[in-house]
């Protein structure tokens, strides 16, 4: 479903989005601070910051849905994933390295659009929780002609 090469961008350090509903179609969502793609293609594995996704986990228990968009600051390359709830788990220490490697690359590309470090510099990342998606689809966001059209 996520080609390799598109599981590469998304875990690049992007800015990463995730949105849920609740069962009244209300939204909610929270920012996520890195995604790892199964070698499957199929999972993906979304890191929320702890304080944020106590807000996500009834929607994602109650209906299972999830839309998560990655977007590339200094482009607007983006892409929506559409999934279905997996599970959650604390993200491990051994994973850390990984979330600030991408989280470090989110904020070198805010910098190189005009944002400051110091700007960006409070920006929570740890603790995190995992929130696993199995992958149903997946849309090109990015603006211009293929924008919405759906890639897998």
């Amino acid at each position: 479903m996520i080609e390799r090469s598109l599981a590469a961008f998304f875990q690049e350090g992007l800015s990463i989005h995730i949105g849920t509903r609740n069962e009244r179609l209300e939204p909610n969502g929270a920012k996520a601070i890195a995604a790892i793609v199964d070698d499957d293609g199929v999972h993906m594995d979304v890191y929320v910051p702890k304080v944020a996704a106590a807000r996500l986990l009834p929607d994602l228990e109650a209906n299972g849905q999830a839309a998560v968009v990655l977007c590339r600051p200094t482009d607007d390359r983006a892409c929506q994933v559409k999934g279905v709830f997996a599970g959650v788990r604390p993200a491990r220490a051994s994973e850390r390295a990984e979330v600030v490697r991408q989280s470090t690359q989110y904020r070198d590309y805010l910098e190189r659009i005009g944002i400051p470090r110091e700007a960006t510099g409070s920006l929570v990342i740890w603790p995190a929780l995992v929130v696993r998606l199995k992958t149903t689809a997946v849309f090109d966001q990015t603006p211009g002609p293929k924008a919405g059209r759906q890639m897998s």
